[in-house]
């Protein structure tokens, strides 16, 4: 598959003023398929984290949630800006077929067991890792939003949050 920067640069490669996109160069039809690629791409970064047969460490772990997923996180803040400030029927469309997609993404990551079991065994740890205060910090957020996302409860009602959630 080639890759999202070299089909949506627009989209990703935020090089306008002040290190903003380029606005002007963005077409509505081109966040769709842009949403489909960053979001297999996220999944993908997410399960080599969790498949990771190393011993989870804060860099391989932790870091690598941080870094995971910039290109959904830049289609996503420019999809949204554009949705609040400058819709139309073609974004409100998008609109309604992108949030679910979301919702089922991020709920499947707040509950991958191996993922939520690397960030626990870490968290259950945290006083020996000699992490700075905002590494800890960081560390407890992850830790939090897991549990957050249903990560401790059983199949059937991570189930059902999910379904909530979307």
């Amino acid at each position: 598959m080639p890759s999202r920067t070299a089909l949506y640069p627009a989209l990703v490669d935020w090089n306008g003023h002040h290190g903003l996109p380029k606005f002007d160069a963005v077409k509505d039809e081109d966040f769709a398929p842009a949403f489909d690629a960053a979001l297999l791409s996220h999944e993908q970064e997410i399960d080599a984290i969790a498949k990771n047969s190393d011993a989870p460490s804060f860099e391989n772990t932790v870091t690598a949630l941080e870094i995971a997923g910039d290109d959904l996180s830049r289609i996503s803040s420019l999809f949204w800006n554009r949705a609040g400030a400058n819709t139309n029927n073609v974004v409100q469309a998008l609109e309604r077929e992108i949030a679910p997609k979301m919702s089922r993404h991020y709920s499947k990551i707040g509950m991958n067991e191996a993922l939520f079991k690397r960030i626990d065994a870490l968290w259950e740890q945290r006083d020996a890792l000699g992490l700075t205060g905002e590494e800890k910090r960081v560390l407890e957020r992850h830790w939090k939003g897991f549990v957050r996302s249903g990560a401790k409860l059983p199949r059937e009602r991570q189930e059902r949050l999910a379904a909530l959630n979307e």
